[in-house]
């Protein structure tokens, strides 16, 4: 305990929350998922599926950011996961939401 103490007291303060606002994010992104995947099971939604994976990869993206600052290592390939995992989130939010878009314009006009 003494020893996880006293590397904490080496981090800067800034990194410090940093590290801690990327593991907030991560355990509220977590929280999220398994809310969509219990609303998913309950109704059956297709749409979720994409705000399942949008908020899967945003954890996956945060931790891997918390990991990195945490541990200092700078690899190469990070400067493509993390503007892709960035566009890909984006992706997945818009598609969930076009899709409910165009299920619910389809559904008006079926009812006229």
């Amino acid at each position: 305990m003494e020893v996880t103490f006293l590397q904490i007291q080496q981090i800067p303060i800034n990194e410090l929350v940093e590290i801690l606002l990327y593991a907030a994010g991560a355990a509220f992104s977590l929280i999220l998922v398994s809310l969509s995947i219990s609303a998913y099971t309950k109704s059956d939604m297709k749409n979720l599926k994409y705000a399942i994976g949008a908020f899967s990869l945003f954890c996956g993206f945060l931790i891997y950011e918390s990991l990195e600052l945490l541990f200092s290592f700078d690899n190469p390939i990070t400067d493509i996961v993390i503007p892709s995992a960035s566009l890909a989130i984006l992706v997945l939010f818009f598609m969930a939401v076009t899709k409910k878009f165009n299920q619910q314009i389809n559904r008006n006009r079926n009812l006229q």
